[in-house]
């Protein structure tokens, strides 16, 4: 055991009772000045929370390495060897009868250093990060004349950095008077991310967490914490509109960008550490887990799943602290980055194309949502998933309505002619609705698509449903299409495009709500199977297929039935 004392630069808060073997504070006794943590409110219980919070996460890449090398157990012997010293606040431990001054122990004292460090007592050296909370590695470089924070994203193609600096962005765009932390990213040799910013602190001002002003006093049980940090900023000084109209703020903004972890440690106030009043809100700072950066899925969430996505926060969804915001015009829509340019900002910084796409169309529906939540709309879980249920439903019956007509064989007249009789008897028998193919899916969009290289695959799947085929009935021929290009681009004719355009208005008449008459000339099995595919895939379970002129006749799985034709 060994005793501390907690200082608050050179005044002293309390004393303490620390066990050396496994990092625990086994007494506090607090001397009443009101210069402890918890604006001042410490006890024994929170001093071993602040503790724990204050060490280094043992998770951290390289950290169990750290502190063996340090000779100690755990994080939290690591972070007393190093006098609990954070770059955040003036609070530091002082051993017992040591005779210690602020100015010995302070980091701005240790820049002459190598990397910040100096040794003590041939035991151990003041690490500024042994008190740097988070996931993502990081350290302060001293060297500067500003200490700067340098947050290092390996993980998700450096995505949690880049995350920072478009958060950034935003914030610049919208020339607002709420403070934020501006952050520039820079790739290494490695092909990970860095990104950097100013320290927003200093011997004078020091940051108190939002953790820390909630657990400074005992909230009423019918108080919401949201209301209740307000309430007890504006009780020590701060301005309400000023405290309020950042919540509202900062709400918005990580709802924007789906800033799944703004935790109680990721916020809260400035204070001025010689008078110990508090100054106003922190900045913004600690944005990197948004904008999907760990999801590897390929399609965009639909509405509800993103509002049904849990967050660390005072609440557990973004609808709920949505409910909060006061003034909901603080976020100018329009001075936002559009879903394009976000996507060409995330593919430029190094995301894949098919990563970038999914987080811009996220961000596109978010953007949408806010813009109707500004609007007076409520944002609601609940009234999301009663739509889609109904989307599905409806979806659901027209796609039980919705066939697929596939007619194979030589060339002639046969194929032809019971070709032109389906379809009349199919628009008589189910009141089908008639639509122009050409509409579905344009010769020269399958060009605009076209990069470089003809990839037919990202074509096809950024295929999406349009308006005015729901219970239409489509007449598709390879030969009209075929047709169709040598008159309108006979340049750029090819089988391969004729191909892509046959599969791509198939698959758009399936998603846009139409069923389908498809005849081609001699598909064999492999091509049949292949539009059989593209059937299932769009949940199209009424399929049939025609075959002209085979011998011997055709028998497949997978088609509710085969009709063979012969002349």
């Amino acid at each position: 055991m060994k005793n501390y004392v907690l200082m608050h630069k050179n005044e002293k808060c309390g004393t303490f009772v620390f066990d050396e073997e496994t990092g625990k504070i086994m007494e506090y006794h607090d001397n009443g000045k009101g210069l402890s943590p918890y604006l001042g409110n410490f006890d024994v219980r929170k001093m071993r929370k602040w503790w724990e919070m204050r060490a280094v996460p043992a998770s951290r890449t390289a950290m169990q390495e750290i502190i063996r090398n340090a000779g100690c157990l755990n994080t939290e012997v690591y972070l007393a060897k190093n006098l609990a010293l954070s770059m955040t606040d003036t609070y530091w431990i002082c051993p017992d009868n040591a005779n210690l001054s602020y100015d010995d122990v302070k980091f701005s004292n240790l820049a002459v250093y190598g990397h910040g460090k100096v040794p003590y007592h041939n035991a151990s050296s003041y690490d500024p990060n042994a008190s740097l909370g988070g996931q993502m590695n990081k350290y302060w470089d001293l060297e500067q004349s500003c200490p700067i924070l340098v947050k290092e994203s390996y993980r998700y193609f450096g995505q949690q950095s880049i995350n920072e600096v478009f958060a950034t962005r935003i914030h610049e765009r919208q020339n607002t008077d709420i403070p934020f932390v501006r952050y520039s990213a820079s790739t290494t040799e490695d092909r990970g991310v860095l990104c950097r910013c100013k320290a927003f602190t200093s011997e004078d001002a020091e940051l108190i967490s939002a953790y820390e002003i909630i657990e400074s006093q005992k909230i009423r049980n019918e108080m919401a914490f949201y209301d209740a940090y307000i309430q007890i900023c504006v009780n020590n000084g701060i301005d309400y509109e000023q405290i309020q109209n950042f919540m509202d703020y900062q709400t918005m903004t990580d709802f924007l960008i789906s800033n799944t972890d703004e935790h109680l440690m990721n916020f809260g106030v400035l204070r001025d550490a010689n008078t110990m009043k508090l100054i106003g809100p922190a900045p913004i700072f600690d944005s990197g887990n948004s904008m999907f950066y760990s999801d590897e899925r390929k399609t965009p969430y639909s509405r509800a799943d993103l509002l049904g996505r849990t967050i660390t926060g005072f609440c557990k969804t973004e609808e709920k602290m949505l409910e909060k915001v006061k003034n909901r015009n603080l976020v100018r829509i329009d001075l936002i980055p559009a879903p394009d340019e976000v996507k060409t900002l995330y593919i430029d910084a190094g995301i894949p194309e098919w990563k970038a796409d999914l987080i811009s169309k996220n961000y596109e529906t978010k953007a949408q949502m806010l813009k109707e939540f500004q609007k007076g709309k409520v944002i609601s879980f609940y009234r999301e998933k009663q739509r889609e249920k109904e989307s599905r439903k409806n979806t659901c019956e027209t796609t039980n309505k919705q066939k697929f007509i596939m007619l194979s064989g030589i060339s002639g007249p046969l194929r032809i002619q019971e070709a032109k009789k389906i379809y009349e008897a199919e628009i008589t028998k189910n009141k089908f609705i008639t639509a122009d193919d050409r509409g579905l899916y344009p010769i020269g969009k399958a060009l605009e698509n076209t990069g470089l290289i003809f990839d037919k695959a990202k074509i096809l799947n950024s295929i999406h449903s349009i308006d005015g085929y729901r219970n239409a009935l489509v007449y598709i021929s390879s030969d009209k299409i075929r047709e169709e290009i040598r008159i309108e681009l006979p340049e750029k004719y090819s089988e391969d495009l004729v191909s892509l355009i046959v599969d791509a208005r198939i698959k758009t008449a399936f998603i846009s709500g139409a069923s389908v008459i498809y005849e081609a000339m001699n598909l064999d099995r492999q091509v049949r199977e292949k539009y059989l595919e593209i059937a299932k895939e769009c949940g199209i379970n009424n399929r049939e297929l025609h075959v002209i002129n085979s011998c011997p006749p055709v028998e497949e799985e997978g088609w509710n039935s085969v009709i063979n034709h012969q002349s």
